[in-house]
């Protein structure tokens, strides 16, 4: 009789360590494929990587993987554990700056638009005027919504 419950014991704690085992693979499975989504758009541009405990290095993210991430910094490639990653940071780019100006123009059309609707005869010093304020905002209205930097944090 104690032998058979013994036996029930181990039996039930090697099938509880079997599954704990499997849901450690199942997720760090995810993580990894998670971490390969994340950074599959950012593959080859300048990023920076904070760190848990260490401060932030800059580089060209050249790999990444559910283990560690490879920065090419100064022709040479550095790997860093994605354990002690907290998260990427990813700079604005060409297409930010492309609608900071979209932005910029269109309001500059609005205003000169209303400008011109609203008063008969204006001039166009006035005009001007009025063109530019509005496209300074709209820049400034770009600049604070999509030329940020954008921080990914890590599962």
């Amino acid at each position: 009789m104690r032998t058979s419950s013994l036996l029930v014991v181990c039996v039930v704690f090697a099938i509880s360590g079997l599954v704990d085992a499997q849901e450690q693979t199942a997720t760090q499975a995810g993580k990894n494929m998670r971490i390969q989504k994340l950074v599959r758009d950012v593959l080859g541009k300048t990023v920076t990587i904070n760190f848990k405990e260490a401060g932030p290095r800059k580089g060209k993210l050249a790999r990444a993987n559910g283990t560690e991430f490879v920065l090419e910094r100064d022709g040479a490639e550095e790997k860093y554990p994605t354990s002690d990653i907290r998260s990427i940071t990813i700079g604005p780019g060409i297409p930010e700056g492309l609608l900071v100006t979209l932005s910029s123009v269109l309001l500059a059309g609005f205003g000169l638009g209303a400008a011109t609707l609203s008063f008969e005869e204006i001039s166009s010093g006035v005009q001007t005027a009025v063109a530019v304020v509005f496209g300074l905002f709209g820049g400034w209205v770009g600049y604070e919504s999509f030329f940020q930097p954008t921080e990914i944090e890590l599962p």
